[in-house]
C-alpha cells in the first residue's frame, strides 16, 4: 500500500469480512478502493472468535480496531425488542450503542492525526463526533423507509406494531443524524432527493452500490439448478421475499412446470424458512461461492418486497449475464429499464407468468443477460462509486478548511478490545 492522501477513520457496526451480505459488500469496496489513494484505519464491532475475519479485513486497509459487540452472538434478543417499546430511543440504535465503542472512538481520535471520520450507519446516532474535524455519514438505506415498508408487508400483529412504533421512533432519529454530520452519501438519486430535502444547504451526494464485474462475470454452468433466489436468510426483507415467492408465485408456476426447483442460496436460515422447505424448495446455507449457482440458474429471482436502497443481489446475477425477474422495489434506484435488462413483475400472477416466459424462451433469456452485464459494466463499477465518495469528502473538507491529511508510511495493526464496564 503506498497511500499519500487523507488519513481516514471509517466506523463500522460489523466487519467487512466475509463478504457475504449487502453491507459488507459495500464497506469493503470502498475501504478497498480508498485505501488505493489514502491512509484509511476501520473500527468496527467484531466477536472475539471473529480474530480470522479480523485479519483478513487488515490486509484491505491500513489498521483495524474492534469492540465487542453490546449485543447478543446468536443474533437473539427479544427482551430488548420488548424493553425498546416504552423507550424513546429505538430499538436498532441502543442495539448499536456501546460505552466502548465512543471509548475506541476517543482514543484514535486524540491519538491519531485523522482529516476525516466516515459512519456507515444512520443507525450509531449515538457516537459523539465533536472530536473528529469532519464527519460524514455513508447511508446504505433509509432505515425507517425500510420499516415503514415492513409494517404494510408483515402479517404477525405482533410484528407490525413493533415495527410501526420502530418506525415512528428511527424516522426522527435518523432525520437528526443526517443534520448531525458534515455530508451525507446515499445510493440512489431517489435518496438523494429525499435527505436533501431534510437537510437543505449540507451535501447530500449519490454513491451507487456496484459491482466488481471481473468477479462477478458470466461462467459456464456444470449444472442446471432452476430458479435461484440469494440472500442473507436472517435478514427480514430477504425471508419475506422468499415467503411470498414460496407462498404466492411458485404454486403459480407449478401448474405449468411442476418439476421447477427453487435453490435458496444464502446463509442464517432461520425456522420460517426452514419450514417452507422441501424437495422442489432447497437450501444450500453457507457456500464458500455464490457464483457457481447463479452460473447454473436458468432463472434468477428477487421477490423483494421491503426494503431501501439498492440491492446487490440484481447487480451481481447481472454482471453475471443471468436473466433476471424482480419487484420494482428489487430494482429500485437502479438504471434498468423492464424488457430491456431484466423483467418486473408487480404481483404474484405476472411474477409467475414471466418466470415462466424466461425458462421457456432461452433466446429471450439470453437476450437479456446479456443487455443486464453490458450495463453493469458501462454504469455500476465499485470505482466510479468511489470517485462520488471521495467528491463528498473535498466538498465537506473544503468548507472546513481542511485540504490534505499528512502523508505516512503505512502500519498494519490489529486491536481487539473489550467493553467498558
Amino acid at each position: 500500500m503506498t497511500a499519500t492522501g487523507r488519513r481516514i477513520l471509517v466506523v463500522t457496526p460489523y466487519l467487512p469480512d466475509p463478504p457475504q451480505w449487502g453491507s459488507a459488500i459495500r464497506v469493503r469496496e470502498l475501504v478497498v478502493d480508498l485505501s488505493k489513494r489514502h491512509h484509511v484505519t476501520l473500527l468496527a464491532y467484531a466477536w472475539p472468535w471473529q480474530r480470522d475475519h479480523v485479519r483478513a479485513t487488515r490486509e484491505l486497509c491500513e489498521s483495524v480496531h474492534t469492540v465487542v459487540p453490546p449485543w447478543s452472538d446468536d443474533g437473539s434478543d427479544r427482551a430488548g425488542r420488548l424493553r425498546s417499546l416504552a423507550s424513546r430511543e429505538p430499538y436498532a440504535v441502543r442495539r448499536l450503542t456501546s460505552p466502548a465503542m465512543q471509548l475506541a472512538l476517543d482514543e484514535l481520535l486524540a491519538s491519531g492525526d485523522y482529516d476525516l471520520v466516515q459512519v456507515e450507519s444512520s443507525l450509531m446516532p449515538a457516537l459523539d463526533l465533536s472530536r473528529a474535524p469532519a464527519c460524514v455519514l455513508d447511508t446504505h438505506n433509509i432505515e425507517y423507509e425500510l420499516l415503514r415498508r415492513t409494517v404494510r408487508i408483515e402479517r404477525a400483529l405482533s410484528r407490525r406494531v413493533f415495527n410501526l412504533v420502530e418506525f415512528l421512533k428511527v424516522r426522527q432519529t435518523e432525520r437528526e443524524a443526517w443534520r448531525r454530520y458534515d455530508g451525507t452519501a446515499v445510493t440512489s438519486e431517489r435518496e438523494r432527493k429525499e435527505v436533501a430535502s431534510a437537510v437543505p444547504g449540507r451535501p447530500v451526494v449519490t454513491v451507487p452500490n456496484g459491482v466488481d464485474v471481473d468477479h462477478w462475470a458470466p461462467q459456464p454452468a456444470v449444472s442446471t439448478s432452476g430458479i435461484v433466489f440469494t440472500g442473507l436468510m436472517s435478514y427480514r426483507p430477504n425471508i419475506d421475499a422468499v415467503t411470498y415467492f414460496v407462498r404466492e408465485v411458485l404454486p403459480l408456476i407449478h401448474r405449468t412446470r411442476p418439476t421447477e426447483t427453487l435453490t435458496i442460496v444464502g446463509w442464517g436460515l432461520t425456522d420460517e424458512v426452514r419450514a417452507l422447505l422441501g424437495p422442489q424448495i432447497i437450501a444450500t446455507a453457507r457456500v464458500p461461492d455464490v457464483r457457481p449457482y447463479l452460473a447454473s440458474a436458468s432463472v434468477v429471482v428477487a421477490p423483494v418486497r421491503i426494503g431501501s436502497g439498492t440491492r446487490l443481489k440484481v447487480l451481481e446475477a447481472l454482471s453475471m449475464a443471468r436473466p433476471l425477474v424482480s419487484t420494482p422495489l428489487a430494482c429500485e434506484g437502479l438504471d434498468l429499464i423492464s424488457g430491456s435488462h431484466l423483467l418486473v413483475a408487480d404481483n404474484p400472477s405476472r411474477f409467475a407468468e414471466v418466470v415462466i416466459e424466461l425458462l421457456e424462451n432461452r433466446p429471450l433469456a439470453d437476450r437479456l443477460g446479456t443487455a443486464g452485464r453490458k450495463v453493469m459494466e458501462s454504469r455500476y463499477s465499485w470505482a466510479a462509486a468511489t470517485a462520488q465518495l471521495e467528491e463528498l469528502h473535498d466538498r465537506v473538507l473544503a468548507a472546513k478548511g481542511i485540504v490534505r491529511g499528512s502523508t505516512l508510511s503505512p502500519s498494519r495493526d490489529v486491536r481487539i478490545s473489550t467493553p467498558a464496564h
